[in-house]
């Protein structure tokens, strides 16, 4: 099973996938978490997203043809973001879940600010404008990208 979380900055998807990843018995595969592996090799992470996603693709493939379930954790906020990882369950006949968080605006926006800061990915603040323009470009997931899709609020 792939389960593809999809939503702006801030809004709990990592925090999720850390708490739900046993009772799913699946692996998680974090864009953020690659992001942070880049920069310690000296690598500017932020301007390296085709690398990031080359390397969150090429993972979450190898767990699937592992045979492991899968929590692939990034914003996947718009559908040309999700085509390529839909493309990869698709290839294997693996089911997948679309886990939708949506949260208001003014929610994401109190969170990134209570974040602790500093130079890991996930504990950065996010620029508000950016979350504003995420908002404004979200394509929430159709039911004909996924198997099934878990609404989070």
């Amino acid at each position: 099973m792939l389960y593809v979380l999809i939503g702006i900055q801030a809004t709990g998807k990592s925090t999720w996938a850390r708490a739900n990843a046993a009772r799913l018995r699946a692996e998680v595969v974090a864009s953020d978490e690659i992001r942070n592996e880049l920069e310690a090799q000296g690598v500017p992470a932020e301007t390296e997203g085709d690398r990031v996603f080359a390397i969150f693709e090429a993972r979450v493939a190898r767990l699937l043809d592992e045979g492991r379930n899968v929590i692939a954790d990034a914003t996947h906020a718009r559908r040309a973001w999700r085509a390529n990882i839909l493309a990869l369950a698709r290839q294997r006949a693996v089911p997948v879940v679309g886990v939708w968080f949506q949260a208001p605006l003014a929610v994401s926006r109190a969170r990134n600010a209570q974040k602790p800061g500093g130079p890991k990915w996930g504990d950065r603040v996010v620029a508000d404008e950016v979350l504003v323009d995420m908002w404004r470009r979200f394509e929430p997931p159709g039911a004909e990208e996924f198997d099934e899709i878990w609404k989070i609020d």
